[in-house]
């Protein structure tokens, strides 16, 4: 057994197809028919699934008041 990490994963998220999820062996990874998995159901054709967007942060109640220089 060996332990390896994708070059191409960003906290989750594939950035050689880009904006889907990191799924090791799906159409468009490096790795797709280079290699076997012990688990079958990786070893099938997957089509890349598209990852949800980040979350928004809230915008605040009070924008931040300009400083002037004097």
């Amino acid at each position: 057994m060996s332990a390896w990490s994708c070059p191409h994963d960003l906290n989750g998220i594939c950035q050689r197809v880009r904006g889907a999820i990191c799924s090791p062996g799906m159409r468009g990874c490096e790795l797709e028919g280079k290699v076997r998995f012990a688990n079958e159901a990786l070893n099938q054709p997957r089509k890349p699934v598209k990852a949800a967007a980040p979350a928004a942060k809230p915008a605040t109640a009070t924008p931040a008041r300009r400083r002037l220089p004097f």
